[in-house]
């Protein structure tokens, strides 16, 4: 009887070695897969020579008036009511996708100060949202 249950046991545990190496032959395949999948042309020009970024870049007299480019009528308000600073502070951070410190280094001012003046234009964005 203990030589049947030993055998079973054995068994158990090759298909259970089976089973998991079956698992990692297919995760594997799924990798390489996806590896092998063809990019688009106009994709791979993009990644090697960005071209389109230089169609949307804002001049500072632009960014004075940022509010004109939003859709969004409120939200266009809302950013009427900011200074010139701190459009371009936003206008920095969200489209130029830079962070603070590197803000701080183009404007002369500290990376707190820049992270202060954008949580302030953000708060009152908010509020003039909100209040319309």
């Amino acid at each position: 009887m203990s030589s049947e249950r030993e055998v079973s046991r054995m068994f158990i545990r090759y298909m259970q070695q089976v089973l998991r190496n079956e698992r990692i032959n297919i995760y594997r395949k799924h990798l390489e897969a996806i590896k092998e999948a063809p990019l688009e042309e106009w994709l791979l020009e993009e990644i090697v020579e960005p071209g389109h970024v230089e169609d949307f870049v804002l001049t500072a007299e632009e960014i004075a008036h940022l509010e004109s480019f939003i859709e969004n009528d409120r939200l266009a308000t809302a950013i009427a009511t900011l200074s010139t600073a701190d459009k371009m502070v936003l206008y920095q951070y969200y489209f130029s996708e830079l962070n603070d410190v590197e803000i701080s280094s183009r404007t002369g001012k500290t990376s707190q100060g820049v992270n202060k003046r954008r949580r302030r234009a953000q708060a009152r964005i908010k509020e003039a949202y909100e209040n319309m």
